[in-house]
């Protein structure tokens, strides 16, 4: 059995840095915090799982940038 890393960070550590990597790619702060809530969405709903995103999703979240 595999020990997993544990790290130890807030959930306000975790939108911000979240935030701060979107940012150079957003055109506006409205698509920027819609990207940040689907991608911290993504990451707490599959809480560790990686399911690889349906195109549909792609394209929507591209288009918001």
């Amino acid at each position: 059995m595999q020990k997993r890393k544990v790290i130890r960070t807030t959930l306000g550590d975790l939108i911000v840095t979240v935030t701060d990597e979107v940012r150079p790619f957003a055109r506006d702060s409205w698509s920027l915090y819609r990207a940040v809530s689907w991608i911290l969405s993504d990451l707490l709903t599959h809480r560790g799982t990686y399911k690889r995103p349906r195109q549909k999703h792609l394209r929507r979240f591209a288009s918001a940038l």
